[in-house]
């Protein structure tokens, strides 16, 4: 009984527990929603006729060109013993009588090495049976030529180093030979199609480019093919012995050819004219087969001399040389007894027809005329022998022969003879022989 009444207690403060809190909680008042009418227009898919109004970007594209490929055509190469591809050093080996042959390049040796990453080729002598070395490398570029011990030749950048070059380059008349420039030198670097730089050269016209008997050592020097060398210090050796005669810099042309040119006059002093400058003058080649060389002199007192000289050779054909020479004389000063003022001149020609030009048909001249006493009195003798000279004399021919007709010949002559003592000329007019 007491029990129950616990439970009904119990229940009733549930009960007004639940009152109390129900009696407290605020009404909730609904907020209104009024409905609005969407006025934006959103279509699913756009409308194709609409342009894309997005801005492109105005950075340019990096349009730096790459690398071009290094090798612009084949490279061509053959070996007597092997040609052997490394793919491990990613190497090509040519052995014995190696060659190889890119556009304009052309190399020989007796090994080549070819470097296919690099872009490089080394080529070098090699040793035969007897232990010496044999096969030297054979660089050709365009026209020039180089033969060293051993050369490294890189294809991209067109540089090269060479040990112990050698070349040739034209000097003067003729081909290469005994008149050419001989360029050596122990380390050379080919800056380009035309420049290299020299280091410990020689310069010589000797036949033995490795040991000459004579040559100019150069320490270093530009060499620019077929046209000049440019040097610092040089000096002359003869049996590999040096001379007192050095040079702070040095100039060689190395001109191919014949090229028109001022020349130099030396210069010096006369006891009776002072001093003066001679042989000063200007070379014109005026073609493959004629030249001329316009010089003088002139001296202190007023002493003047002009020359010319015209040289014309053609091969199977004909050849002869033309020469001519004025001379103003002055004796003393003015003012003394003993002043003097001449001239005198000299004409020499000579003449002479090749017997494979025509072999029916012959002229031939040899002149010599001028003054009595130019060659005892001119300013510039230079072969003594001549002031003893006291005749000169000139003889002009033509003779034709006729194969149809064996015996009958034609024969023109005329000559000219001078006494430089006595002044007397004698001249025979052309006379006709038949």
């Amino acid at each position: 009984m007491q029990s129950n009444k616990h439970h009904v207690l119990f229940l009733l403060l549930l009960l007004f527990g639940a009152f109390i809190a129900t009696a407290q909680e605020d009404q909730i008042k609904p907020l209104p929603i009024v409905g609005y009418r969407d006025t934006i227009k959103a279509p699913l898919m756009p409308d194709p006729k609409l342009k894309d109004t997005i801005v492109s970007d105005s950075a340019k594209i990096d349009t730096v060109a790459g690398k071009p490929p290094l090798l612009l055509d084949k490279i061509k190469y053959k070996a007597k013993d092997y040609v052997k591809l490394s793919q491990k050093d990613q190497k090509i080996y040519l052995y014995n009588e190696a060659e190889l042959y890119y556009q304009d390049t052309e190399l020989k040796a007796g090994i080549i090495i070819m470097d296919y990453v690099k872009n490089e080729v080394y080529a070098g002598r090699i040793k035969d049976s007897l232990g010496n070395y044999t096969q030297l490398p054979f660089f050709k570029q365009g026209e020039n030529e180089v033969i060293p011990d051993s050369i490294r030749f890189n294809f991209d950048s067109q540089k090269a180093i060479i040990w112990n070059s050698r070349t040739e380059q034209q000097a003067g008349l003729g081909q290469l030979g005994s008149d050419a420039m001989k360029v050596y030198a122990e380390i050379t670097k080919k800056e380009n199609d035309s420049v290299y730089f020299l280091s410990e050269g020689k310069l010589t016209t000797s036949k033995d480019t490795v040991n000459p008997d004579y040559y100019i050592r150069v320490k270093k020097a530009k060499f620019v093919p077929a046209k000049k060398v440019i040097a610092g210090f040089s000096n002359l050796y003869i049996a590999d012995v040096p001379t007192p005669v050095a040079l702070p810099f040095a100039y060689f042309p190395l001109t191919v050819g014949r090229t028109a040119g001022l020349m130099m006059p030396t210069f010096g002093s006369d006891p009776d004219r002072g001093y003066f400058l001679q042989n000063g003058g200007y070379y014109i080649p005026l073609n493959d087969y004629v030249d001329m060389t316009l010089t003088g002199d002139l001296y202190g007192n007023g002493s003047y001399g002009l020359r010319a000289q015209s040289v014309y050779t053609k091969r199977y054909k004909y050849r002869g040389n033309i020469n001519f020479r004025y001379e103003n004389l002055v004796t003393s000063q003015k003012g003394f007894s003993d002043y003097s003022r001449s001239t005198i001149y000299n004409i020499q020609v000579s003449h002479y027809q090749d017997t494979k030009s025509n072999p029916n048909s012959r002229f031939q001249a040899s002149v010599n005329l001028g003054s009595s006493s130019y060659y005892r009195n001119s300013l510039l003798q230079q072969n003594l022998p001549n002031t003893q000279v006291n005749n000169l004399s000139s003889s002009i021919s033509y003779s034709k022969t006729f194969p149809a007709y064996p015996s009958v010949n034609l024969s023109l002559t005329a000559t000219h003879n001078q006494n430089t003592n006595t002044q007397v000329v004698n001249v025979t007019l052309p006379t006709l022989q038949g």
